[in-house]
């Protein structure tokens, strides 16, 4: 049995088991390489991409960018393309290019890079220097041989010590990639950078319209400022022109409505290419205008003439290392068009043609137009991605009506039909547009004429507040005219160049006239609303101040708001304020008289010293103030003549202003006989002050008759007492009473008031009346014996007493009568007014 097992049988068996032993590890070595190379060739979305090297990051984006590519064309799932992308993103530095976290320009440029070293010899990878020879030898950039693709090391940040792709080279790949893609590629397959485009998938497309809308164009560089004008450009002429001819088809391949999307669309592209310009010194008015016609004399200009190589002007990269508030101009070559970085306004940081490029541009144009349009086989020499020709652009933009695409408009086919005289040029504009612009300003006339002709009539023929404000219409109404018309002649007609400024500038005065007519109209209202408040007198201080100060604040507003509309327009007003401020000097100065008055008006309301219909006292004068004006006082004197006293000498007078009295003083001084004894000229006292006492019209708080002196020739006593009364004729009625009562009661006491004179009478006195003495001096001793001597006043129980007692109005006379009549009637109030004795002048009797 052992021999049978060693037998040459076994030893082949051995053999046998041998090789298949060998042969099993072969396949386990296998199967295991073919993983570490699944392992190194499929991205790991845990593992980071190697880029610590030119040669790893180099070979990381190949291996990932291709990955990419196949799986896109093999419609793999998002997250297995994503992974891939990713992976390859890496060896570009993204974070110092615009659009860093945007995802479909991050495809765009991983494409345009791997298209362009697809055309290229590629690099050995021997030759590419890897993280030992960086090292060692102190690499810190690495290009692609043949190409300007270059790799930098990052030095600070996340990334710092990884080599990548750097700003330069991410922003010039466009430029690279335009350069060579007529070429082939060297492995003879698609180019994937032109299936990506013609795909549906574009993101991209819909990110730059929403920023170029949001944001308008971008104009971070002078590259990219005149690329962006370049490129709008040719799609707004692109874009009109298509449309015009497919609207003009026989029969038209597109309706008006589609014609005007169209209008539409080129028009968005022609306002977004007028965008680069500095319109700043551009009166507001004309922006849009001059905008629009400065990016289709800048295309002609730019049509006409070598563009420069694209990578000679500088871009976004280039310009990093400015400082924010650096300026910088770049200039055309050639010419003194110039792009600046603006400094302050909306656009600050944005380059732009400056405002003094802008002013050239017609110039220029006038000195370039009869040079032909640039050769299209020039195109290649200038690397510009849109430097296609819009030969005629201007002139059929300028001689149609319309914008960019005539046949959207209502005049389109009516224009079409028109004879061939008709588009002679003249002073810049067809002589259709001349007659279109004569028959507009003739509407325009009859309609502002009609409108100020029919408000202008009711106001006149109605006066009254409505009538007053529905006049303030007729210059609203004939401006929105005036805006109306100017906006037909320069949107419908198409008004063009120094024709049209001249035109808006003389509509934009014609609107401003009728704002201010508007603005003198408003206050009128104003103040004829307040004047006719049943409060408020049509004469008299406060009437007048009404109409002074809607007439000073009409002014004022006047003054605004043409200013502010001759701003708008451009014209400086610096200049105009100052000259108007050193004319309003002088012509103070000499209205200085003029202007003591109107203050001293304005005075006069404030301290409101006098009201009309007051009777007041100034100087030596007297009489009624009939009314108050800007510069005078009217008074009527008690000649009845009218007294007109300049408001700033009225002012500073002393003005007695009786009006205002709550009471009205009663003052005399009574002189009697030195022959009058003691004793009756108390007995005179006291029936006087009895007297007023007992007067319903006299006020007892103010009662005052004292034997005040001793005159040349009498006793005087002194008389002051209040007549319950503000009326000037019943003033005078109740100080007759008084006095004729006080006449009374001097004769009555048996005295007689002093003469002042100094005559001599050559006769037989018969002295004084003894019975009459008797009995006063008998009526004072009985005083005295009782008690009750009224000195030096009446004791309170006497005054209660002999309160109101007296009859007045007095026996017999008409008033009395009437009154006594009155009370027979029954009287029937709707209220109860309340009596104030001090105001009114009444007492209960």
């Amino acid at each position: 049995m052992r021999q049978g097992f060693c037998s040459p049988d076994s030893g082949t068996l051995r053999l046998i088991r041998f090789f298949a032993a060998a042969g099993l590890l072969a396949w386990l070595m296998l199967v295991l390489s073919a993983s570490v190379v699944m392992a190194q060739t499929t991205p790991s979305p845990l593992s980071p991409p190697d880029t610590t090297s030119p040669r790893a990051s180099f070979e990381n984006f190949l291996r990932n960018t291709d990955a990419f590519i196949a799986s896109r064309r093999a419609n793999a799932p998002v997250n297995e393309q994503n992974t891939a992308l990713r992976a390859a993103v890496e060896s570009f530095d993204f974070d110092a290019t615009p659009y860093a976290a945007s995802t479909s320009k991050q495809i765009e440029r991983v494409l345009m890079t791997r298209e362009i070293l697809a055309r290229a010899q590629m690099p050995a990878a021997s030759s590419i220097p890897d993280a030992q020879a960086a090292a060692a030898n102190g690499i810190v950039d690495w290009t692609v041989p043949g190409t300007g693709l270059r790799m930098m090391r990052i030095d600070g940040g996340r990334d710092a010590g990884e080599f990548k792709f750097d700003a330069r080279t991410i922003v010039d790949l466009e430029l690279d990639y335009h350069q060579v893609q007529d070429l082939p590629r060297r492995d003879g397959r698609a180019d994937a950078y032109a299936e990506y485009l013609r795909g549906s998938d574009r993101t991209g497309a819909m990110e730059d319209t929403i920023a170029t809308r949001l944001a308008g164009v971008r104009m971070t560089s002078p590259r990219n400022t005149l690329e962006a004008f370049m490129a709008n450009m040719n799609a707004a002429h692109e874009i009109a022109m298509a449309a015009q001819a497919a609207h003009d088809a026989d029969p038209p391949a597109i309706t008006r409505e589609q014609a005007w999307i169209e209008q539409a669309k080129a028009d968005n592209h022609l306002r977004q290419a007028s965008s680069v310009f500095d319109l700043s010194q551009v009166p507001a008015v004309l922006r849009r205008d001059t905008g629009i016609e400065s990016a289709l004399l800048l295309k002609e200009i730019l049509d006409r003439m070598p563009l420069p190589r694209i990578d000679t002007i500088p871009n976004a990269v280039d310009l990093a290392g400015l400082e924010s508030d650096q300026a910088y101009r770049w200039r055309l070559p050639g010419t003194g068009i110039e792009i600046e970085r603006m400094q302050t306004g909306p656009d600050a940081g944005n380059f732009l043609f400056d405002a003094n490029s802008v002013a050239l541009l017609p110039a220029n144009y006038e000195a370039l137009k009869d040079l032909p349009y640039r050769a299209e086989d020039s195109l290649a020499l200038s690397d510009f991605h849109a430097a296609q020709v819009t030969p005629g652009f201007y002139e059929f933009y300028a001689s149609t009506p319309g914008y960019l695409v005539p046949s959207a408009h209502i005049l389109g086919e009516v224009v079409e039909r028109l004879p061939e005289w008709l588009f002679i040029v003249i002073s810049g504009q067809t002589l259709w547009q001349w007659l279109g612009f004569t028959l507009t300003l003739g509407i325009l006339a009859v309609a502002c004429w009609s409108v100020f002709r029919v408000t202008d009539a009711l106001a006149r023929r109605f006066a009254g507040p409505p009538f007053a404000w529905l006049a303030i219409s007729a210059p609203l109404v004939s401006a929105y005219f005036v805006r109306i018309a100017a906006l037909f002649l320069d949107v419908d007609i198409n008004f063009t160049g120094m024709a049209l400024r001249y035109l808006l500038f003389a509509a934009g005065i014609l609107e401003l006239a009728f704002y201010v007519g508007a603005v003198w109209r408003l206050f009128r209202a104003i103040g004829t609303t307040i004047l006719a408040s049943p409060a408020m007198s049509g004469r008299g201080f406060d009437a007048s101040l009404v109409r002074l100060l809607s007439g000073i604040l009409a002014v004022a507003t006047s003054v605004g708001v043409a200013a502010f509309g001759l701003q708008n327009l451009g014209v400086d007003i610096v200049p105009l304020l100052a000259g108007i401020g050193v004319g309003g000097l002088a012509v103070a100065l000499a209205i200085r008289p003029t202007l003591e008055n109107l203050i001293g008006g304005l005075i006069l309301f404030s301290d409101k010293p006098v009201r009309v219909g007051d009777f007041c006292t100034f100087g030596d004068m007297s009489g009624t103030v009939e009314d108050v004006g800007i510069r005078s006082t009217q008074i009527r004197a008690m000649d009845r003549t009218l007294i007109a006293v300049p408001n700033a000498k009225f002012v500073d007078m002393e003005i007695i202003n009786w009006a205002r009295c709550d009471k009205m003083l009663i003052s005399s001084v009574l002189g009697l006989r030195y022959e009058t004894s003691d004793d009756q000229l108390r007995f005179v006292l006291v029936r006087i002050r009895e007297m007023l006492h007992a007067h319903p019209r006299i006020d007892n708080d103010t009662i005052r008759v004292r034997f005040a002196d001793y005159g040349p020739s009498s006793l005087d006593i002194g008389l002051r007492v209040y007549a319950l009364t503000r009326d000037w004729n019943e003033f005078h009625a109740i100080r007759e009473d008084v006095f004729l009562r006080i006449k009374q009661i001097v004769e009555g006491s048996g005295t007689r008031f002093a003469i002042p004179s100094q005559t001599l009478y050559m006769t037989r006195d018969r002295g004084l009346d003894a019975e009459q003495t008797a009995q006063a001096d008998a009526e004072v001793a009985r005083w005295r014996k009782t008690g009750t001597l009224p000195f030096p006043r009446l004791t309170p129980a006497r005054m209660r007493e002999l309160e109101d007692t007296l009859p007045y109005p007095p026996e017999g006379s008409s008033e009395r009568a009437q009154a006594r009549a009155r009370e027979g009637q029954t009287a029937e109030p709707l209220s109860t007014p309340e009596t104030d004795t001090v105001a009114t002048g009444e007492r209960k009797s």
